[in-house]
Formats: C-alpha cells, sequence, structure tokens
C-alpha cells in the first residue's frame, strides 16, 4: 500500500491525494511538465513535498525506476548490488571463493546461505532478465556513463524489477525497450503481485498492464478505470457531458443577463419618461426597478464565482505542426547500396524516394539507429539528394545555453517566427528563456521536433520519436506526420505509430540484414 496526502510542490500542484491499494495496478498519465515524475518521486521518498505526506505500508519495499540514469561513474554492478542487497554479496563472494579453493569450509557455508536466499533461482531471473532487456552482452564493470542512453536505463530497470519490490514505481519504463522487451516486461508485470504505478505514454503497455488511470492536470487529480483504450474513451464521454452541462448553463447565463438589462432599461426609461407631476411615485418604482436589477446580477455573478459552476475545460494551448516538402514526383532522394558496419549491418541496400513512408522494426542492438545515421550522412555510404533532418532516439547532449537562442541557431528563424514556432510546441515564456539544461526529458524531445521543423527537411529520419511525448503531443506529431508529403523513415517498437502515420514499408533490421515484415513492398536489393 502507498499513501500521499495533501502533497503540496509549488507551483506543479497544491493538495493532491492519492492512495495505491495493496496489488493496485494503475498508470499516472498528463500533459509534459505538469508534475508526473514530480509526484512519483514524492511518492518514492526521492523529494520531498513542500506540504503533506507520503507512507508507505509497514513492510513495503519501494522500487523506483527514474526517467533518468542514476550516477554515470556507477557500474552495473553497482545497480544490482544496491537492488539484491545480501544475496549479491553472497554471490560475489562465492565468486571469490571459486577463484581461491583454500578454504573450502568458507566456500559450503557461502553456497548454504547463497541457497536459502534463493541465490540460485534468483541467478536464472537475473540472467533471463537481462537477457530480454537487451543487457546481457554487456561487462557487469562497465560504468553506466560509457553506455548509451537505452543500455543504461534498461540496466537500471532490470536491478529495480530485481530488487523484489512490493510497490513499484515506474517512470517512463518502456522508452527504451523494443518490442520483445516490452513484452518481457508486459508479462513480468502480470505475474507481480505488488502494488504498480507507472507514468507512461505507451498505449499498447498501458492495456496490457493497468486497470485504473491517474490523471494529472491543473485542476488536480482524476481517476478512470481500466487501460488506455477505456480511458481515452471516458475521457471523450466526461467532456462530451461537461460541454454539455456548459452549453445549459451558459443558456441560463445569456438569459438572466437578457432579463437584467431590461430591467435596468425599464428603470432608466421610466427615469427619463415621467412627467413633473407623477415623478415621485414613478422615480419610486423607478428605483425599486433599478434595486431588483442590481439584486439579479449579484445574484448571477455569486452563481458564476460558486464552485458549484461548471466551468469549461481547459485545452491545450493550440498546437499545430506542419511538416512541409516541396516533393510531388518519385524521384530518387536518397540510397544505401551493398553498406556495411562491422559488427552491425553487413552489404545492407535500402533506396528511397520523394514520398516514401518507411517504419524501421528490430530488436535493440540490430541496427535501425545505425542505418538511421548512414541515411543521415553521420557515418558515410549513402547517395543523398535533398535536405536530410535526424531525430536520434538519445538526442545529442545539449549545451547551457537559452532554448530561443539555440534554436535560433538551429533553425535561422527570425526572433518572431521562432517564438511563434515553440509555442506551437508549448514551449512558451515560461521556457523559452530557460537553459536547455533545465528541460525536461519532454521538453527536450519537442524541442528537438520543433528544430526540424523549422530548419526544413525533404527527409526525415526519427529514431523513436514516442519517447517522453503526452498523448496531446502525441496525437499532433501523428497528424502532422501523415499530412507530410516528404519522405520519412521512422525506427520504432510503437505499433500504433506506424499504423497512425500510414506507413507504406515497414522492414526489420535483423542479422544485419534488411527483410520486409508487412505485405508492402520494400525498394531494397
Amino acid at each position: 500500500m502507498l499513501k500521499g496526502t495533501d502533497l503540496t510542490i509549488t507551483p506543479l500542484f497544491d493538495g493532491i491525494s492519492l492512495t495505491l491499494d495493496d496489488g493496485a495496478r494503475a498508470a499516472l498519465v498528463g500533459a509534459n511538465g505538469i508534475g508526473k515524475t514530480t509526484l512519483l518521486r514524492l511518492l518514492a521518498g526521492v523529494a520531498a513535498p513542500d506540504r503533506g505526506a507520503v507512507a508507505a505500508g509497514v513492510g513495503d519495499r519501494v522500487g523506483y525506476l527514474p526517467q533518468d540514469v542514476l550516477d554515470p561513474r556507477f557500474t552495473i554492478d553497482d545497480l544490482l548490488r544496491r537492488a539484491l542487497g545480501e544475496v549479491w554479496e553472497v554471490r560475489l563472494e562465492l565468486d571469490a571463493h571459486e577463484l581461491d579453493l583454500t578454504d573450502l569450509d568458507a566456500y559450503g557455508a557461502a553456497q548454504e546461505r547463497f541457497e536459502l536466499l534463493g541465490g540460485w533461482a534468483l541467478e536464472a531471473r537475473l540472467d533471463e532478465a537481462l537477457r530480454r532487456l537487451g543487457t546481457d552482452h554487456l561487462d557487469r564493470g562497465a560504468r553506466l556513463g560509457k553506455l548509451s542512453g537505452g543500455e543504461a536505463a534498461r540496466c537500471l530497470l532490470a536491478s529495480v524489477l530485481l530488487g523484489d519490490p512490493t510497490v513499484l514505481l515506474l517512470d517512463e519504463p518502456t522508452n527504451h525497450l523494443d518490442a520483445d522487451g516490452r513484452e518481457w516486461l508486459a508479462e513480468w508485470l502480470a505475474e507481480f503481485d505488488g502494488t504498480l504505478l507507472c507514468v507512461s505514454h505507451d498505449r499498447d503497455f498501458l492495456d496490457a498492464t493497468v486497470d485504473r488511470i491517474f490523471e494529472l492536470s491543473p485542476e488536480g487529480l482524476d481517476a478512470y478505470e481500466g487501460g488506455y483504450t477505456e480511458y481515452a474513451e471516458e475521457k471523450a464521454q466526461r467532456r462530451e457531458r461537461l460541454m454539455q452541462l456548459v452549453e445549459a448553463q451558459d443558456k441560463k447565463r445569456r438569459r438572466l443577463e437578457a432579463d437584467i438589462a431590461m430591467t435596468a432599461r425599464q428603470a432608466q426609461w421610466t427615469e427619463r419618461t415621467v412627467s413633473r407631476a407623477a415623478a415621485p411615485k414613478l422615480k419610486r418604482y423607478a428605483k425599486k426597478v433599478a434595486k431588483k436589477s442590481k439584486a439579479r446580477e449579484h445574484r448571477l455573478t455569486r452563481e458564476m464565482n460558486a464552485e458549484t459552476w461548471v466551468r469549461a475545460p481547459r485545452d491545450p494551448a493550440a498546437f499545430k505542426v506542419r511538416l512541409e516538402s516541396e516533393d510531388n514526383g518519385r524521384r530518387l532522394l536518397a540510397a544505401v547500396r551493398g553498406v556495411s558496419v562491422p559488427g552491425v549491418l553487413e552489404d545492407v541496400s535500402l533506396t528511397l524516394h520523394a514520398g516514401d513512408r518507411v517504419a524501421l522494426t528490430g530488436p535493440n542492438g540490430s541496427g535501425k539507429s545505425t542505418l538511421l545515421h548512414v541515411l543521415a550522412g553521420v557515418l558515410p555510404s549513402a547517395e543523398v539528394h535533398g535536405v536530410v533532418r535526424l531525430l536520434p532516439q538519445t538526442p545529442v547532449r545539449l549545451p547551457d545555453v537559452g532554448l530561443l537562442e539555440w534554436f535560433r541557431g538551429e533553425t535561422s528563424l527570425p526572433e518572431a517566427a521562432a517564438r511563434t514556432l515553440l509555442a506551437h510546441y508549448r514551449l512558451g515564456a515560461d521556457a523559452i528563456d530557460r537553459p536547455l539544461t533545465r528541460l525536461s526529458p519532454g521538453e527536450r524531445a519537442r524541442v528537438h521536433v520543433a528544430a526540424i521543423v523549422g530548419a526544413g527537411a525533404d527527409l526525415i529520419l526519427l529514431d523513436e520519436p514516442t519517447n517522453h511525448l503526452d498523448f496531446d503531443t502525441l496525437e499532433v506529431i501523428e497528424a502532422a506526420l501523415r499530412a507530410y508529403r516528404g519522405t520519412l523513415v521512422v525506427a520504432t517498437h510503437d505499433r500504433a505509430l506506424i499504423d497512425a502515420i500510414e506507413c507504406d514499408q515497414v522492414l526489420e533490421v535483423r542479422d544485419r540484414g534488411l527483410v520486409v515484415s508487412s505485405n508492402a513492398s520494400a525498394r531494397s536489393s
């Protein structure tokens, strides 16, 4: 069980309360920057609220997966030691004895302790987790700072899952997982008998793993039963009911305002038109009518300021994305012929014509990102006829400069146009002068997509573009990519995205080559 009461973090949220019963399986969703990660950190005990309290059940062990990797100086072994505690220490003791068998009694005692702690079963679980999460090939002495962002995140996930928690708090756990890793995690969570709260915008994952969704908004925390599909349907229905109430309320308001105005006009007309002889009596009448009008006006004001007055839903700021290309024909845009990258790709060929829409799938480490870098010219061997823009899976390290300054340097846009475009990505006055290093992961993702749009491109290459995007942003990006007339190659494990942006070719990077993984025909030789 986990309970947070009257939590306050200024200025993100105030007075939030959340209780997770034993065995609860819930997700926390909401717009980027609304405070989901902060709320998760509060529940994990990593951060403290300005006001309120967090309490876990007696005997509960909380496992927390942050979005960002911990200290880059940590090794994989450090993660496992911290997660597994005594059993990992005994495992290291056994390793030492196996190298030096001079003290067989101590070796036997260590084996007995290891067995009592369930070490052999844990070893099997550890091997399976590292394999399914695509990290079993890594040296356990490797420092996290030397790994790719995806490798480090998957190692951290493995350590959290193996720490025998009774409460799991996961912040975007699928961001760096391939299809196999996502499937394994969903299966693992299905067998997990503890309490789960995850922040995720992976729609299929939410449908498979949770039965309740909490949405954090400026108005507070709303609960929905079911996974993402039920949440989306219920949210639309709630909005429709709310809009009906708002419409009925507006009709009442307009009727009262018209009545107030008519009464006020009546009082004014009476005062202007009465004769001298009738003035005292009619003036008293006019004052009475005016007083009645004021009373109605005050009553309406009180009603509108009351908590029972229904407010129209606050829509996100207008978010319009336009991805344009001047290509209308089928000209050759890019090609790689017989490209090999040692240990990753072997004799790979791919031809792209204007208007092609290609999805690249395949397990982590198969070479999807490498192929995108070849097409982008980061690695040589590609023949390219046009402007190419690449959104990497792990964005390059951002300089410690203001957002607007960096963005104008990337796009060469005038300041007014740059501000307008950034505003479309919900990067307004509160973020525009903030250093890039202080942006949230979701904000950083939007900044990079905005830079690609602002700079213009004939060929857009996207590597896992849905990572860190909230549902509203995701829907707009999908609509923009559907409307894009240029050439698009996207590496993704998100099947919903592939369907939404209407890819006509789906290729799987496998065994160092390319194979068609749908009924669409690929132009690969």
